[in-house]
């Protein structure tokens, strides 16, 4: 009778272990699902497609940045398309961290957008966040944020 509780509390132990392990694999397997779409996103933008751009979103996604809020894929295909006749030339994309909860995944990182205007070249930086959800065999991009890096303090 006493072999029942330490039976039952090594089940335990072992299910936890279980259980960090399946959350190792799942932190895995989200990173690995956000660097492939990112890797996509970083491909389209260089190719300055905005048609491209706008398909790795969900019909109804959001895209907010410093310059508005993009409701939709036509909004954010039109608003790519401005930005590349603006000068957009492409996105230096890093993933900070990413995670899985079953057909979503949520990720954040750094980017710098390479602009090219008649008179300059400028970098910008800026922080992201994003929420990626499954879409058949597919990953696609329902929310995307970014907000500028912050100015250095002065003395």
């Amino acid at each position: 009778m006493r072999t029942i509780p330490a039976v039952a509390a090594s089940a335990g132990v072992a299910f936890a272990f279980c259980g960090l392990n399946a959350s190792a694999l799942a932190a895995d397997d989200a990173m690995a699902i956000a660097s492939a779409v990112t890797s996509k996103y970083e491909q389209a933008t260089a190719s300055k497609d905005a048609a491209k751009i706008a398909e790795l979103f969900t019909e109804d996604a959001v895209f907010q940045i410093p310059a508005g809020m993009f409701k939709g894929r036509e909004a954010i295909q039109r608003h790519r398309e401005s930005s590349i006749k603006s000068g957009a030339q492409k996105e230096d994309i890093s993933v900070a961290d990413a995670r899985r909860i079953g057909d979503v995944v949520y990720d954040y990182g750094e980017v710098t957008l390479h602009i090219k205007s008649q008179s300059e070249t400028k970098d910008l930086k800026l922080h992201w966040g994003a929420v990626l959800t499954r879409s058949g065999d597919d990953w696609k991009i329902a929310l995307l944020t970014a907000t500028p890096e912050a100015p250095p303090k002065t003395q």
